[in-house]
């Protein structure tokens, strides 16, 4: 089996009073989403070729096994796997929001798909307990739960992609639905 490798650079971009540090991976984008995943990252998050990740996910990184690299390293070491992407990083836009208490339901939901919809109402419990938020891009609708709690059962829900991550630093957790536009 072939040795995967993902990088994390140090954490020096200063932006909303953090600072930040980027994830990659050397091999492809499938190893770097499920790591992501462990760290409790937004798929929504995905920058087209890596995960910005503020100063204590990089450690939580570092625990889980990434390799810490510099700046110039992570950048030659992404071209060299050709996995560089510059131009492509995904154009969401937020048409709906909830706080904890409120529920999307009643958002306008026009350029909703209508799978997507039916999942807000059978996550209704969610929904109301959660942050919640829906996105979309030119190709996809993305419903987000935000919530401290157990992990949810989605099973019943017909969807084309369900990402669940890992509790964050924080104990919050995110559910993000996607559907094909």
């Amino acid at each position: 089996m072939p040795s995967m490798t993902v990088l994390v650079d140090q954490a020096m971009w200063e932006w909303r009073g953090a600072r930040w540090a980027h994830l990659v991976s050397d091999t492809s984008y499938d190893e770097l989403h499920a790591f992501a995943q462990q760290l409790g990252k937004r798929r929504l998050g995905f920058q087209g070729d890596h995960y910005d990740v503020e100063e204590i996910d990089r450690e939580r990184a570092l625990d889980l096994g990434a390799v810490p690299v510099d700046a110039r390293e992570l950048l030659g070491r992404l071209r060299q796997a050709g996995l560089r992407r510059r131009d492509d990083k995904p154009a969401w836009e937020r048409i709906a929001v909830a706080e904890r208490g409120r529920s999307l339901a009643g958002a306008q939901l026009a350029p909703v798909p209508v799978a997507l919809r039916r999942a807000i109402g059978e996550l209704d419990t969610l929904d109301q307990s959660s942050r919640s938020a829906i996105f979309v891009d030119a190709t996809h609708a993305v419903v987000l739960f935000d919530w401290h709690g157990d992990p949810v059962d989605v099973e019943t829900v017909a969807v084309d992609q369900v990402w669940a991550g890992a509790p964050r630093v924080d104990g919050e957790r995110s559910l993000e639905l996607f559907v094909l536009r």
